[in-house]
């Protein structure tokens, strides 16, 4: 959309300009550059939470609103930046996943939410068949970076995202997993190894 793309211009530049700022030779500029801009979005946060609270105290169509606000792009973008956003970070995700499930399925992949931890981090695992459409390593590369990237779309707050891959995929990278070896699921012969010891 027209109106997302002009948004995310417009972040770009915001971002342009704090660093020009936290560049600047200037300390008392900068500090006063910085009070400036924390103050102007502790007063936005503060009004965007008052207007969350009297569309709550509207009973169900004001909920049914605020559920509307977060599922839009833009708006659910800027209550997340302000820590407003109506859905937890697990809701999100698994829309996510489900939103690229076409996706995943023309490339004959699938994935699933593994875990999201206390300090957010988000797990997730995706495999691809072998006798699927995704058969080439490119093709592995181009779901698996999608795939991160719808996932960071919805969940830019996650302190990291995490997408282990499985079947087809790690076998053309010829990568194993510590969860599989953990699991035996390796098609790789494992043979004891010295374990490093911290202090050795």
């Amino acid at each position: 959309m027209a109106q997302d793309a002009a948004f995310q211009k417009q972040i770009g530049r915001i971002g342009e300009l704090v660093e020009r700022l936290e560049s600047s030779a200037d300390p008392s500029s900068r500090a006063l550059a910085k009070e400036f801009i924390e103050s102007l979005m502790a007063l936005h946060g503060a009004a965007l939470e008052r207007i969350l609270e009297l569309a709550a105290g509207a009973g169900e169509p004001g909920k049914k609103l605020i559920r509307s606000c977060g599922s839009d792009d833009l708006v659910g973008s800027v209550l997340l930046l302000y820590g407003l956003h109506p859905e937890s970070l697990e809701t999100r995700v698994t829309r996510a996943l489900d939103k690229s499930r076409g996706f995943l399925e023309s490339h004959a992949a699938h994935a699933e939410l593994l875990s999201i931890q206390e300090d957010g981090t988000v797990t997730v695992r995706l495999e691809m068949k072998s006798n699927g459409g995704g058969g080439c390593g490119s093709s592995g590369a181009l779901v698996k970076s999608t795939l991160e990237a719808n996932l960071q779309n919805a969940a830019p707050d996650a302190a990291t995202i995490v997408v282990e891959e499985a079947g087809a995929l790690l076998m053309q990278s010829g990568f194993v997993s510590v969860a599989q070896l953990a699991a035996g699921k390796s098609s790789i012969p494992i043979h004891e190894a010295p374990v490093e010891r911290s202090g050795d």
